[in-house]
């Protein structure tokens, strides 16, 4: 802290350049390196966000289409129509969290959708290899029951086509949910870290700032007394 001065007694010399010395070790702000990490980290978080909402919708929207056709038993929409919102929700924490720095209620949803993440991955995987495994039993219920529900012949085959095209595209939206937990794991840490570090130059700044106009002033305070004891001694005052 500055030293403190007492009224009409200017400071020494010895203690101000002792307040000046103190400031002196600068410390170091977020690197060149570090600020292009963060927004490398930010830009692929938003792609990953941005996907995974494309694939959440498109989830409900393919629940909703097998049910209002009736292609599949019930099981079948109502899991991925949940799953396709359960990805909306991972997308709108995470989206919440990272665009939040203060502490607020905002925040705690940036590592809740992390861990939404990893649950979301292993039902996505679980999801997708039923489908590929039960293929073959699905192709038969489609064969057995086209004609009770008017499925035609070709839109038996794009369904049995469009299953396993489902099951990749669960596979590929868990893999943005892995890469999602590797990137938010460091994004929030590192910025908060930055920006600490940020704060703490701007503050060394501010008392290098205040250090020098103390040390201006007690200059001009020395200067005014050596000229009123000058002044003093020629007049006889």
């Amino acid at each position: 802290t500055l030293p403190r001065k007492e009224k009409g007694v200017p400071p020494n010399r010895t203690e101000s350049r002792g307040a000046m010395a103190s400031y002196r070790r600068r410390p170091n702000g977020p690197t060149c390196c570090q600020t292009c990490c963060r927004w490398i980290q930010g830009k692929m978080l938003l792609l990953i966000n941005v996907i995974d909402f494309i694939g959440g919708v498109g989830l409900i929207a393919f629940g909703a289409y097998v049910y209002d056709k009736k292609y599949a038993p019930d099981y079948v929409y109502i899991t991925i129509t949940a799953m396709g919102m359960f990805v909306l929700i991972t997308t709108f924490y995470s989206t919440c969290g990272a665009c939040c720095w203060n502490s607020c209620w905002a925040c705690c949803l940036y590592p809740v959708s992390a861990m939404m993440g990893i649950l979301l991955c292993l039902g996505e995987i679980t999801c997708g290899s039923l489908l590929i495994a039960y293929h073959k039993k699905y192709t038969k219920w489609l064969n057995e029951n086209h004609q009770k529900y008017n499925i035609s012949e070709s839109e038996v085959e794009q369904l049995k086509h469009g299953l396993l095209t489902v099951a990749i595209g669960l596979f590929a939206l868990a893999f943005m949910e892995i890469l999602r937990f590797c990137v938010s794991k460091r994004y929030k840490k590192g910025k908060r870290y930055d920006e600490a570090q940020q704060r703490m130059l701007d503050e060394h700044e501010d008392m290098e700032q205040r250090a020098l106009h103390n040390e201006r002033s007690r200059e001009r305070a020395e200067k005014h007394a050596k000229l009123r004891a000058h002044y003093a001694e020629k007049y006889n005052l």
